[in-house]
């Protein structure tokens, strides 16, 4: 991923955050056929990941239903062990692109998690204990980016203050930390 390259690129300078955005919220039934046309938009952003292999038209079983379980994972991923929700975050988007996963089913979203090197028992227990809090959580997530002009993803915020919207290159995020170092400096 981009993303992981420019960590690459600056070390200990960056800090990445994912934050929770819902494209699909509340569950909507799709058709195999209806959704493997959708994913041929994938095209573009499959050309500018050289590190991700996209998989489309979606050849996997039923298309995801909502991302909110996926969401409300990645947060208990994260509660459960720093590194593997990073380890998860990158699986699940695997899953998802790569491999055609239902990525709103909660038993594959423990299986995403057993992958990643999480318990399977502590996943699904955290998940039972804490969906609510989280749920809370990626709301507000969510309602923050949307309130912040963010439509859709991928979407970068660069010091809480610059937004970089859309696929682009790693270029283009270090013009944009470049550009906030010298603002910082002149500050």
């Amino acid at each position: 991923m981009r993303l992981d390259e420019l960590a690459r690129r600056e070390g200990d300078d960056i800090t990445i955050e994912w934050k929770s955005f819902l494209l699909r919220p509340a569950p909507e039934e799709r058709s195999k056929d209806d959704f493997a046309a959708y994913t041929e938009s994938w095209a573009r952003p499959a050309g500018m990941e050289p590190e991700t292999a996209f998989s489309y038209p979606w050849a996997g079983e039923a298309p995801p239903a909502s991302s909110l379980n996926s969401a409300v994972a990645g947060k208990v991923a994260e509660q459960i062990s720093t590194d593997g929700g990073s380890e998860f975050h990158r699986r699940l988007l695997t899953a998802y692109f790569t491999d055609n996963r239902t990525i709103s089913d909660l038993e594959t979203l423990a299986d995403i998690a057993e992958e990643s090197g999480l318990s399977r028992d502590e996943f699904m227990s955290t998940f039972a204990d804490q969906r609510t809090p989280l749920l809370r959580l990626v709301y507000d997530e969510h309602n923050l980016a949307v309130n912040s002009g963010i439509t859709g993803v991928p979407a970068v915020v660069v010091d809480d203050r610059f937004l970089v919207p859309g696929a682009v290159d790693v270029d283009q995020y270090e013009r944009v930390l470049e550009h906030v170092r010298t603002e910082r400096a002149a500050e």
